[in-house]
């Protein structure tokens, strides 16, 4: 082989070399950019579903339940915080014991079912409570939508 031969050959060689290591790195890039995709593709679902619950949610009511204090004396708070009206609105409060429920009965009968809640709208009950009765309840809310679908929630209220 010639001088000129050998030379090439080496050229060659180092080129081929310098190829392979770019290559690499061309891979690893193009495995973080797949990557990167993938978890954006993930992130965009997410979004996707967040946005059709949202859309679904928009027609279904929201209620909540509150204790809170007036004067001297503490009631129940049952608020619609959504944008739509919830029809035949009830409360029921759990406990142990039905017996000891600090709700007057003949004012939950009068405002029970609650109609027509609108947006913003509360139902408020006055609560019997006395110095051993519990700072704060679990309570099932029940209501009706504006399709006619049916809702129900249990919530926690404290003092």
């Amino acid at each position: 082989m010639t001088q000129y031969e050998i030379l090439t050959s080496m050229v060659a060689c180092i080129a081929a070399l310098i190829s392979l290591v770019t290559w690499s790195g061309q891979r690893k890039l193009q495995r973080e950019a797949n990557d990167l995709q993938r978890a954006t593709s993930k992130l965009a679902k997410k979004q996707l579903e967040i946005l059709l619950r949202e859309d679904a949610d928009k027609d279904k009511a929201r209620l909540t339940l509150d204790v809170i204090k007036g004067g001297k004396s503490y009631r129940f708070r049952i608020t619609n915080i959504s944008v739509v009206d919830a029809y035949d609105v009830e409360m029921e409060l759990l406990l142990d014991d039905p017996k000891y429920s600090p709700i007057i009965q003949s004012e939950y009968k009068e405002k029970f079912p609650a109609k027509k809640l609108a947006p913003g709208s509360a139902v408020i009950l006055t609560a019997a409570l006395h110095l051993g009765s519990p700072t704060a309840y679990n309570a099932r809310l029940r209501w009706r939508n504006p399709d006619g679908s049916p809702g129900e929630d249990q919530i926690y209220a404290a003092l």
